[in-house]
């Protein structure tokens, strides 16, 4: 055999036994929960306040800081093991020539500490399943001050770009430092935003005049989520949803309230409904089988029947 055909059933092998580490991997993630998805680069950009990233030059960059993909995150999973035995022949083309000729950097984009392959995430698969431990890559940072840590999973992150976002926009974590508002689940801070443009535009018409957005924002907390919050934690809600917090019951019943029509019309008492809810939707065993689907087969792929 010559050195040529050795080095390409080395790198054969390698693939192989790659992928027995990634259905290894997918197994063992789906009996404990854990998300083992690459991060969608496109998904975090949309939530950056900066859109344009600046050249950092060629620098040397930890591997297992590298955590998403513009377009192949589908391909690998968070430890850039291979998901098909179609990416066979460009890996393992890639792995020989880690031996022959070497690599050019990889192209990446930096968010906070974390990196997203640009380009050559072949490359940085088979660096990983070779336990090299940096690898060199051209760099565009986006001037985000967040921290990202590799093993954060997509919904902890906009968690955390909602957080800020919201704390940027209403200023609350200034006006009310001690505030207690955090949230399990993405896409809340939305929802709060509305509120409080919503109860702005109502004072407006009320006073005849538009209020200036901190004080609406003020008036929001004290005259909506504080007395809210006192009938969730009066109706021993917290108690009944283990893990959640007060902001996402209090979510909870804002979104729902109205939406919930006929069925409870009678419950003019929010504290009634409160407890009404607590009775119906409280964490059982079929809500928690709903949560382990939901990791299974994904969120979008099951309906809203139980928050969140």
């Amino acid at each position: 055999m010559d050195e040529l055909t050795e080095t390409r059933s080395q790198a054969w092998q390698r693939f192989d036994r790659a992928r027995r580490q990634a259905v290894l991997h997918e197994a063992a993630a789906r009996l404990t929960g854990r998300d083992t998805r690459l991060l969608p680069f496109d998904a975090i950009r949309s939530e950056l306040r900066w859109q344009n990233p600046l050249y950092q030059g060629v620098q040397e960059i930890p591997l297992t800081a590298v955590v998403g993909s513009v377009g192949r995150y589908r391909e690998f999973n968070r430890q850039f093991l291979p998901l098909s035995d179609s990416l066979r022949e460009r890996w393992s083309q890639v792995d020989a020539l880690a031996v022959t000729a070497g690599w050019p950097p990889i192209e990446v984009y930096q968010v906070g500490n974390v990196y997203f392959v640009r380009d050559g995430n072949h490359r940085v698969s088979v660096a990983r399943h070779l336990q090299i431990p940096t690898i060199e890559a051209h760099v565009w940072k986006y001037p985000e001050e967040i921290e990202i840590n590799p093993d954060d999973d997509l919904d902890r992150i906009f968690i955390q770009l909602g957080e800020r976002n919201f704390m940027q926009k209403t200023g609350l974590d200034v006006l009310i430092p001690d505030h207690t508002i955090c949230f399990t689940s993405p896409g809340r801070y939305t929802e709060l935003l509305m509120q409080i443009q919503d109860l702005r535009q109502t004072l407006a018409l009320i006073d005849g005049e538009e209020m200036a957005y901190p004080e609406a924002v003020l008036a929001w907390y004290e005259m909506v989520y504080l007395p809210t919050v006192q009938i969730i934690h009066d109706s021993n809600l917290l108690a009944d949803f283990p893990g959640r917090t007060e902001a996402d019951l209090f979510v909870w019943l804002s979104k729902y309230r109205g939406g919930l029509g006929d069925e409870f019309a009678a419950y003019e008492n929010l504290a009634d409904l409160a407890q009404v809810l607590a009775e119906r939707y409280r964490e059982g065993g079929f809500s928690r089988l709903t949560r382990q689907m939901r990791r299974l087969f994904g969120r979008s792929e099951l309906p809203p029947l139980f928050f969140p």
